[in-house]
């Protein structure tokens, strides 16, 4: 890539408008006049306002009545900016709080100063994301007519099936994610090391404009359970894998993985990697509305047992949106709250992996890529992996 991304162009206030529609009927029927939100892709949601800065994101808060008025607490301003932007109109107030630093880490201050806007906005029953509870209980002490209400769960549920225009956002990171994906296997030859793939998917990220790069991992000869680089140079006939993610324009992400070869693969490596992407293939070709989130996973899991391969050791998919890894997730029953039913506007990705031993070394290998939930099945959001011919 020469030049930024072609990002599309989306109308941000129908963005909002419709994400604060669902945010009003979210309180109605909660019974929840204002949120208290610490979390950067709820408040993303909820206000527009971007919020994530670096992975330690604790910085900021926003209180947001149920009609989608906000007050946004920063880092950056000492003293109360009004009306800060004007394509964030429903945003009517930076207030400066404690910064560069956790809330928890200066509770005191924290609590007085969000204390005092919730008094004066006249808060009654506060839906609170994932806050310290040492705050919210501090916040309850001082606010005592208030009613504090957890809310993360029920929040997460709201946004799990997408507007129209978060789905266009959710292909532009996943088309920036496949395009790295291909800029690292560009560069694989032996000698090149894992630290260099992932830099060079980095780079392509970074350079179509990414918002944020949300993570780097490459397996090199590292077994089950083995995510990080470390400096491990490839080797002729060696099978890895990589896993990145990014935030795209407007904060919706991509999470996508793929397996290659270097030279020619061991033939037990090669049939283990063929034998997953028709468990991939499976997963795929099984989601469709209607269709429980276990049911995908174990139909996968069910095929690569038959094949005496390792099973995907982790939920099988997960959604996408405005957090990489968000609700439904596909996993066995007994790691679930709830088993989703996969819903027309879902965004979901797919991440068969297995595994098989070779000469006494577990080699493993790995797909995944992103899918929105249509009417007759899934459609794709990153480019589908790569033919057999293009990766050995």
């Amino acid at each position: 890539m020469n030049r930024r991304y072609d990002w599309p162009e989306v109308d941000q206030a129908a963005l909002q408008a419709a994400r604060t529609a669902r945010l009003k009927e979210f309180c109605g029927e909660a019974g929840l006049d204002h949120l208290l939100l610490q979390e950067p892709d709820n408040i993303r949601y909820a206000t527009g306002y971007r919020s994530h800065l670096t992975a330690d994101s604790a910085w900021h808060a926003a209180l947001v009545s149920a009609d989608g008025e906000a007050q946004v607490f920063v880092e950056y301003v000492d003293e109360t900016v009004e009306n800060p932007s004007a394509d964030l109109p429903n945003v009517r107030a930076l207030h400066p709080h404690p910064g560069w630093s956790p809330a928890s880490a200066n509770p005191r201050t924290w609590v007085r100063l969000v204390a005092g806007r919730i008094a004066a906005a006249g808060a009654r029953r506060i839906g609170v994301d994932a806050i310290d509870v040492a705050l919210v209980e501090a916040l309850r002490q001082e606010c005592p007519s208030v009613e504090f209400v957890p809310s993360s769960t029920a929040f997460y549920r709201v946004r799990r099936v997408k507007d129209p225009l978060e789905i266009v956002l959710v292909e532009a990171a996943s088309r920036v994610n496949s395009l790295a994906m291909d800029a690292a296997m560009a560069i694989v030859a032996p000698g090149v090391t894992d630290d260099e793939i992932l830099g060079e998917a980095a780079r392509a990220q970074l350079k179509a404009g990414v918002e944020f790069v949300t993570h780097s991992v490459c397996n090199v000869r590292g077994g089950s359970g083995a995510w990080f680089a470390r400096n491990a140079a490839l080797q002729e006939g060696d099978a890895y894998f990589f896993d990145i993610g990014c935030y795209g324009v407007g904060g919706y992400g991509s999470d996508a993985a793929r397996t290659a070869f270097v030279g020619e693969p061991r033939r037990e490596v090669f049939q283990a990697y063929q034998h997953l992407l028709t468990a991939y293939e499976i997963a795929r070709d099984l989601a469709r509305p209607g269709v429980r989130m276990s049911a995908i996973h174990r139909a996968a899991n069910d095929y690569l047992t038959r094949q005496g391969l390792g099973r995907t050791p982790y939920a099988i998919g997960h959604g996408i949106g405005l957090r990489l890894c968000e609700l439904p997730v596909s996993a066995n029953t007994s790691l679930m709250d709830v088993d989703d039913t996969l819903e027309t506007g879902m965004c979901i990705a797919l991440e068969p992996e297995t595994s098989v031993t070779v000469d006494g070394r577990i080699v493993v290998v790995k797909v995944e890529d992103n899918f929105v939930v249509e009417e007759t099945g899934l459609r794709a959001l990153t480019t589908p992996y790569p033919a057999e011919a293009a990766l050995v």
